[in-house]
């Protein structure tokens, strides 16, 4: 099992974001809403995992 922490978190939202990017200049708003929801429980384990520490 991968061990998650904050350094592989922020690695998976930067890709998470380039891929949003990505479909906005195709125009999929299908694919922007799912990974925007995606990103926001990202974020929310990041700051859940750097305020255990």
């Amino acid at each position: 099992m991968k061990k998650i922490d904050a350094s592989y978190l922020k690695k998976k939202i930067n890709q998470l974001n380039k891929k949003i990017h990505r479909a906005e200049r195709q125009g999929d708003q299908n694919k922007i809403w799912w990974r925007k929801m995606k990103l926001e429980k990202l974020k929310e384990r990041l700051i859940k995992i750097q305020y255990q520490y």
